[in-house]
């Protein structure tokens, strides 16, 4: 029998055995040691509760049976006393002894089996350990400055020590990381077992500490799955945990995730701005951050123009439009903008009985509440922030403020240099002016006592990230370098029987659905009184703006699709609808639906209709949402019965 049966089979009997309490069998083992224990035939009481998992390990490495004998002996050495694990994608654990020398080196999945393959780590120090398991992440491509983030979990009995540990593991991942040139992200926890996860972690293949982090985001984002996070990296973790503002429970975060693997924020809004045919000077910009959608990274993009807010999935690798929707919001008798965004600083400066030159960091921002809208006012003074809602007519509905403990000198508003101070301190660092920039933009904020000033811009497809303390010194920077974006151009559409296609040329404006309709009625030779059950969805294909049409005129059905920026015509088919004249409108489909939900059409958003009039069974699409319920029809064509209904939180 092998050493590791041996180790095996005396866990498993000490885990079904069961002793009471396991820390007391290893007090007997140190009190005897040197000395041989007797082994009985005896079968102990069964006890339901289950020993831990670092009890179990060290009872069962303390345990080392003689050669040739029918006696066990102590073995100081082979107790385990932590478990230590390292999370890229790769999950790899290590058992260490008291003397913080590997006992066991294990692979939880198959990336992990790569970066140990050729490795003994068994005797040697933790230090020798994880900078051999770092050089092999970085020479495998599982660390670099595209995906910098890493996981250290320590798992110990010993409060103390694990603190220790777990100091210990940061600084030495964090100088391997330096060495190499890679701004680290690390985040660092200490865990106790959990059954519930452990049972998680062996599911999935990743570690305890993956397991609870994971858990971390699911308990606060419903819209996560853990099934969909446990194949991510930690640095698509650490890139979710940072943009959903996730509130950790004991884990320690340094540096910042690297999203240099994915499009950049610039991008992703540049490409929901094309799709709603919007530039930047248009449009409030709400929110660019990071999510899952369908098992995938996206940028969630947010804006607002007008009384239209749009809501943008992006997909943070491609630039594909994954999902997207607007709603239209009307303003309640009363209450639309009469003022403008410098009487809603004023009304908000003397609801909190402040100057404007009392105030720093004052933003505005236009918005919609409950059908309201509204102006959102943000601003500082001292250690004190401030927020208020003021509406169209000038009236505070809400009034918040919070206050930060300060620290240090950086905290004193007496040497705050100001926006624009920081502004020029941080283009300063860059080698930069300010007219050789753009998306220059600064903010009041505070981290760790401090004020600091965010300034953030672009050079070409470079993006800039500055942290400025109070007294106008560079706290932290960041730069990143895009890969330019690609001019959107019309392709060559192909052709289907009774269909037609032709050429567009590169163009960056939109035509809108108007322009579409009129495309695609001209290419069949219809006016628009001609046509029923008109049909217009505007779309993202192979980044460039695309309308599909479709009506309906007489027993032929016509389908198109049209190029978004040049009008021209893509792909054109027409069919034979047999009983074409017999089918209701889809303005009848819509009010079948609706008739049955028990909604009037104003209550409901989001609204997608679609009809395919050549099926089996002719019938419209009609997709919508109230409240928080999404609706789906369909509607028989011929008759309007409702042939399916589904109705989902």
């Amino acid at each position: 029998m092998t050493d590791r049966n041996v180790e095996q089979a005396l866990r498993t009997a000490l885990e079904h055995a069961a002793p009471n309490d396991v820390e007391s069998v290893l007090l007997r083992c140190d009190d005897r040691k040197g000395n041989v224990i007797p082994m009985t035939n005896q079968n102990p009481e069964k006890k339901n509760r289950k020993p831990l998992r670092l009890a179990a390990l060290a009872a069962a490495a303390c345990l080392v049976l003689a050669i040739g004998g029918g006696s066990i002996y102590y073995n100081q050495s082979q107790i385990a006393a932590s478990v230590v694990s390292l999370d890229v994608n790769p999950s790899i654990e290590l058992v260490l002894n008291r003397r913080e020398r590997v006992l066991r080196a294990t692979p939880l999945n198959e990336d992990a089996a790569a970066v140990l393959d050729g490795m003994d780590l068994k005797g040697a120090t933790l230090d020798v350990a994880v900078n051999a398991l770092m050089g092999s992440l970085l020479k495998n491509g599982y660390v670099d400055e595209l995906a910098n983030s890493i996981l250290i979990t320590v798992e110990d009995d010993d409060a103390n020590r694990a603190a220790q540990l777990e100091s210990q593991l940061t600084e030495t991942v964090n100088a391997v990381m330096t060495s190499s040139s890679i701004n680290g992200a690390i985040l660092s926890q200490v865990v106790s077992q959990d059954q519930d996860l452990q049972a998680k972690a062996d599911e999935y293949g990743i570690s305890l500490g993956k397991a609870q982090l994971i858990q971390q985001l699911v308990d606060q984002n419903p819209t996560l799955t853990f099934e969909s996070l446990a194949g991510r990296t930690v640095n698509d973790l650490n890139l979710l945990l940072s943009s959903q503002a996730t509130t950790l429970t004991a884990v320690t975060s340094t540096g910042r995730a690297s999203d240099g693997g994915y499009i950049g924020t610039e991008v992703a809004k540049n490409a929901a701005l094309a799709h709603a045919g919007l530039t930047a000077n248009q449009v409030t910009v709400s929110k660019v951050d990071f999510d899952m959608e369908d098992g995938r990274m996206v940028y969630e993009v947010e804006f607002w123009a007008g009384n239209v807010e749009y809501e943008y999935d992006v997909d943070a690798t491609t630039g594909e439009i994954v999902k997207n929707r607007t709603e239209r919001y009307t303003a309640a008798a009363g209450q639309d903008a009469s003022i403008d965004e410098a009487a809603a600083k004023a009304a908000a400066l003397n609801a909190v009985g402040l100057s404007e030159d009392q105030a720093e960091g004052i933003l505005v921002i236009p918005s919609y509440d409950d059908g309201r809208f509204v102006y959102k006012v943000k601003f500082w003074t001292g250690s004190t922030e401030y927020f208020c809602e003021v509406d169209g007519a000038g009236q505070i509905l809400k009034s918040e403020k919070e206050e930060h403990s300060s620290s240090g000198a950086a905290a004193s508003s007496s040497t705050d240099v100001g926006l624009d101070a920081a502004k020029t301190a941080a283009l300063k660092h860059a080698g930069l002016s300010a007219d050789q920039v753009t998306g220059l933009t600064a903010k009041l904020d505070w981290d760790d006592g401090q004020r600091v000033y965010e300034v953030e811009f672009w050079q070409g497809s470079t993006e800039y990230e500055y942290e400025i303390n109070a007294d106008g010194t560079v706290r932290q920077y960041e730069s990143e370098a895009h890969a330019a974006p690609t001019a959107i151009s019309a392709n060559t559409g192909t052709t289907n029987s009774n269909s037609s296609s032709s050429t567009g040329t590169t163009s960056s404006t939109d035509i809108g659905e108007d322009g579409a309709k009129a495309a695609a009625l001209q290419h069949a030779g219809l006016t628009e009184d001609q046509v029923q059950n008109l049909y217009i969805e505007r779309d993202w294909d192979d980044g460039r703006v695309e309308y599909e049409v479709k009506f309906l005129s007489g027993s032929t059905q016509y389908e198109y699709e049209i190029d978004g920026a040049t009008g021209s015509v893509r792909k054109g088919e027409n069919k034979t609808i047999a009983s074409a004249g017999s089918f209701i409108s889809a303005d009848q489909a819509l009010a079948n639906a609706l008739s049955h939900a028990g909604l009037d059409q104003s209550a409901i958003r989001e609204l997608e209709m679609d009809s395919d009039l050549d099926d089996s069974t002719p019938h419209y699409s009609i997709d919508f949402k109230s409240g928080n319920l999404e609706y789906e029809y369909e509607i028989s064509a011929t008759d309007g019965a409702i042939l399916k209904f589904e109705k989902d939180n």
